[in-house]
């Protein structure tokens, strides 16, 4: 049985430091390629289209990544947003085994949450691929075959992360804050897409934002307790 990871832990191997760094390496890259394709977006939001600019809370995503802004300007920064969000959805997959690092007492459960989630990253891969504006239907269902997994995962591993005994409470809450916003941002979005119509509430692309940064500060923190420190 692998050792818990202890303040007195001598430092872990160089594949877990190396993954660990790409996951920190993946955010800082994807983060700066989003912040640029957010100052390049024309403007427009499925709430309203004639928007200036890039609205963080009311633009999804995947509005960073279509050829063509919801204005109906050429959106400049699309290659941006596509590689932004790749890159992203790239650094989760030694994330997910880096969160196991955190409750190696629980082999089976570690297994589930590595398994879901790398089915959940690979599909999240090619959600950037396919926007929504050209790829309606392909878009949503990419979505839906990354986010089930990846909800799995998340909440497998926030169990895990509490039955420990050993380390930081913090890595538990930010899996349980991530596991939650997108728990109920996806359960809105299916309603969305059941409903057949065009966004009519601020509240999804809202969910995502916050789901998204819940994320980003969780990795962080994983790859620096689970496979930087000494």
């Amino acid at each position: 049985m692998a050792r818990p990871i202890a303040e007195d832990s001598p430092a872990p191997p160089p594949a877990v430091r190396a993954a660990a760094l790409f996951v920190l390496g993946s955010l800082v890259l994807s983060l700066s390629l989003m912040a640029a394709a957010m100052a390049l977006y024309p403007g427009g939001t499925w709430l309203d289209r004639a928007s200036p600019g890039h609205d963080f809370f009311r633009n999804f995503f995947c509005d960073l990544t279509a050829d063509r802004a919801l204005n109906g300007q050429t959106n400049p920064g699309a290659s941006f947003g596509k590689a932004g969000m790749i890159l992203l959805s790239a650094g989760t997959l030694p994330f997910w085994f880096l969160v196991t690092r955190l409750f190696p007492e629980r082999g089976r459960l570690a297994l589930a949450v590595r398994g879901f989630g790398l089915a959940s990253a690979l599909a999240a891969i090619a959600v950037p691929l396919a926007p929504s504006q050209r790829y309606g239907v392909l878009h949503a269902l990419l979505i839906f075959v990354a986010a089930v997994p990846g909800l799995l995962a998340g909440g497998l591993a926030t169990f895990g992360l509490l039955a420990t005994r050993h380390g930081s409470r913090m890595p538990a809450r930010l899996a349980g804050l991530t596991a939650g916003l997108a728990a109920l941002d996806g359960a809105l979005y299916a309603a969305h897409v059941a409903s057949g119509v065009e966004i009519t509430s601020a509240l999804i692309p809202a969910l995502q934002k916050l789901a998204a940064l819940a994320l980003v500060a969780w990795m962080a923190g994983t790859a620096a307790l689970a496979g930087l420190r000494d």
